[in-house]
């Protein structure tokens, strides 16, 4: 697993990346609904891979209970004390398999198996942002939302 504190982003410019358009809409609908976010808490880093190489580095903190999370487009954002304390879970993954998670069409579990996943840190808290995702509506608003998004192109 490469590490993702060391940004080794490489620019590619042949076509959006899936990340690129979909943590922004995360926030957004976290921010419609805070409350979706539960008991979870972690800060939970994804190195998005093209081909292998990180090309771009999101983290999603949850650092209290039922508040929306914060996105940043970096790998590890400047974290309060408090934040400090919490677990850090890294997901590495291709672009192209990211809506397959989100959506829950590639589990954590079977993403491992196969290798098309890589998790370090808590395991379990990465498969309760997965039951997070599905719990905030994350499936269906993600497959609406990149219909409307192609039906613009």
């Amino acid at each position: 697993m490469q590490s993702p504190y060391a940004s080794k982003r490489q620019n590619d410019d042949r076509k959006p990346l899936t990340s690129s358009i979909l943590f922004p809409e995360i926030l957004k609908r976290f921010k419609e609904n805070p409350t979706a976010a539960g008991s979870l808490l972690g800060l939970f880093i994804f190195s998005i891979l093209r081909r292998g190489k990180i090309t771009d580095e999101w983290s999603l903190l949850f650092s209290a209970r039922n508040k929306a999370p914060e996105v940043h487009h970096q790998a590890v954002p400047l974290l309060s004390q408090k934040a400090r304390k919490l677990p850090i879970v890294v997901i590495e993954l291709e672009d192209r398999d990211l809506v397959k998670y989100i959506t829950g069409g590639l589990t954590g579990l079977k993403g491992v198996t196969s290798g098309k996943i890589k998790i370090a840190g808590d395991v379990d808290l990465a498969l309760r942002l997965e039951d997070t995702f599905v719990n905030a509506g994350g499936v269906e608003q993600t497959l609406e939302f990149l219909r409307r998004r192609q039906s613009k192109l």
